[in-house]
């Protein structure tokens, strides 16, 4: 009698075991989303310069700090990427009002006219004191980089797509309609365009191949990410699975960067970062690349980031920004877009 409790304990206990590593393999794979092919075998004939991307880096740490609202040196970087993109392309701005002023968000667009999108944005504002030591320059310094290299295959481009820069992210989420990433999103929605993706580059240059290097807002991603800060990460939500996939096989096709994503529910925050969040609250899908900022190299001072951010890993980056883009699928013709649109049907990446 006794024998035969334990065998069925046991097997109740197998049973429970089974079940909760089959809930816990599920969560991973939902959570990281992972790709199991590394083989980088697409060549991209790109010649991104390391010294224009320190430079762009140079001049928004140094020529236009502090670029925030309370010194005036919002509207002068527009200016400046302003200047850089419009020698890819038609470039516009696209100002709106505020309490504190009138500021503006800086578009260029390429690729075919059609009505579905895909979105890459960066803010070139920066808080005096922001964890994000570089204050995003690396991310408009990408962003510059990335429209030159796209520019270059403008006739093979499958999609539209639209490179932003904007003003008040930094500091100025408590005020949404101050941000310039939602007025931009505000601008699509009444302009009726649908967005494929929308990716949102904050920090992106600080890398670090030591061990313990990588810190996490909660103890229990140490057990599922890397310790070295040597990746990128992808911070999507957990609906945008296939979006990130496809994303992920496509950059990881092209780029030798590590790639790592975190597909989290939308009241899950890992960041502080807000511009990717605007365009989910008006129903596009959008996901932030960054290099985690203060979960990463803490003794990174603004006195020497310009040296110390990684340009080689940038421009990994772009190359495999870039094919992402490039792998998109063409959208499917206005009318069918439409219903989709009107009975809430996304379009996958490809």
């Amino acid at each position: 009698m006794f024998e035969q409790f334990i065998k069925n304990l046991i097997h109740r206990i197998t049973d429970w075991l089974v079940v909760f590593l089959g809930v816990v393999l599920i969560l991973w794979f939902a959570f990281t989303v992972p790709i199991f092919s590394w083989s980088h075998n697409k060549e991209i004939s790109t010649d991104i310069s390391l010294v224009v991307l320190k430079s762009h880096v140079s001049a928004l740490i140094h020529d236009f700090a502090p670029r925030t609202i309370e010194y005036g040196n919002l509207n002068i970087t527009a200016h400046y990427i302003y200047d850089q993109l419009k020698r890819f392309g038609n470039v516009t701005y696209q100002p709106y009002s505020t309490l504190g002023g009138r500021f503006s968000n800086v578009e260029l667009q390429l690729g075919p006219d059609t009505k579905e999108v895909f979105v890459i944005g960066a803010h070139y504002d920066a808080e005096n004191d922001s964890l994000d030591v570089d204050g995003n320059a690396s991310g408009i310094a990408t962003l510059i980089e990335l429209a030159h290299q796209l520019s270059k295959s403008e006739e093979k481009l499958p999609i539209r797509v639209i490179l932003v820069a904007y003003p008040l992210s930094q500091g100025y989420s408590a005020i949404r309609e101050n941000m310039g990433s939602y007025n931009h999103a505000k601008y699509l929605v009444k302009a009726n365009k649908k967005v494929r993706l929308m990716l949102s580059l904050d920090g992106v240059g600080s890398f670090n191949d030591a061990e313990k290097s990588q810190n996490y807002p909660y103890k229990f991603l140490n057990y599922i990410y890397p310790d070295k800060g040597d990746y990128i990460g992808v911070i999507a939500r957990l609906q945008d699975y296939q979006r990130v996939r496809a994303m992920k096989k496509s950059f990881v096709s092209a780029s030798e960067l590590p790639l790592y994503s975190f597909n989290v529910p939308e009241s899950f925050s890992l960041t502080s970062s807000q511009d990717h969040l605007n365009y989910q609250r008006l129903g596009f899908p959008a996901v932030l690349i960054t290099d985690t900022a203060k979960y990463r190299d803490k003794n990174l001072q603004i006195d020497d980031v310009v040296e110390r951010l990684d340009y080689k890993k940038m421009a990994l980056l772009i190359k495999g920004l870039y094919q992402v883009v490039m792998d998109a699928e063409a959208p499917q013709n206005d009318t069918e877009m439409l219903v989709d649109q009107r009975y809430g049907r996304n379009t996958p990446l490809n």
